[in-house]
């Protein structure tokens, strides 16, 4: 079955960087004039990556079909400069899109610090998916979109590579490590965050002194 589902999926791959495409220049259009953006970005999931999804003990019976059901099979990032900035790009994104799902992915507790980031999963636009696709009833439906600020995806993409991924259960002292980091990115937003809106209201006039 994995051999199956990998050479499944390896044919796919070319129709789902299509849809990346088409995906990446309908938010970019959709974003033009907003401020405070960074970048744009949209992937195809790695086959590797897939296949640890699809067959991932917590994930059953989840997936009864992973190549229809695994929403994120395309998805796509917004990074954006302040933490202000991410509530309008969502109001951008699903008023482009027609979202199913938003989850704000946070740690559990107040006194923890971790991966943060805005989610949402959308449907596929049908203009966006080539004509083969329609024909077929084994392909996604929806993709998955992501906004975070730029120290937010600073922490999280070397911890996911680090930690995330990593075989065995982390020792004390490094979990300390990328608490830390987490801490520190956290600290960094929202000191820029004061300072965005104290730099609005001196630009308005109404601010003369410090923060």
């Amino acid at each position: 079955m994995p051999d199956d589902l990998r050479r499944l999926y390896l044919r796919r791959v070319p129709l789902l960087q299509q849809v990346a495409d088409s995906l990446a220049q309908e938010t970019r259009d959709a974003l033009q004039g907003t401020p405070h953006i960074d970048r744009v970005a949209f992937r195809v999931k790695a086959v590797e990556s897939f296949l640890a999804k699809a067959q991932d003990p917590k994930n059953q019976p989840t997936y009864v079909d992973p190549l229809v059901e695994i929403e994120d099979q395309v998805a796509g990032r917004v990074i954006v400069f302040h933490l202000a900035d991410i509530s309008s790009v969502l109001d951008k994104l699903k008023g482009t899109f027609n979202t199913v799902e938003r989850t704000q992915r946070q740690p559990d507790r107040d006194a923890e610090f971790g991966y943060e980031s805005s989610h949402l999963i959308a449907t596929l636009p049908p203009h966006v998916v080539p004509d083969v696709w329609s024909a077929r009833d084994d392909m996604p439906t929806t993709f998955e979109l992501q906004v975070r600020t730029i120290f937010m995806h600073a922490y999280a993409e070397p911890q996911h590579d680090l930690a995330y991924k990593a075989v065995h259960d982390l020792p004390r002292e490094i979990r300390r490590e990328l608490a830390w980091i987490a801490a520190s990115a956290w600290g960094a937003d929202q000191a820029y965050e004061r300072i965005a809106r104290w730099a609005a209201k001196q630009a308005e006039g109404k601010q003369d002194g410090p923060l």
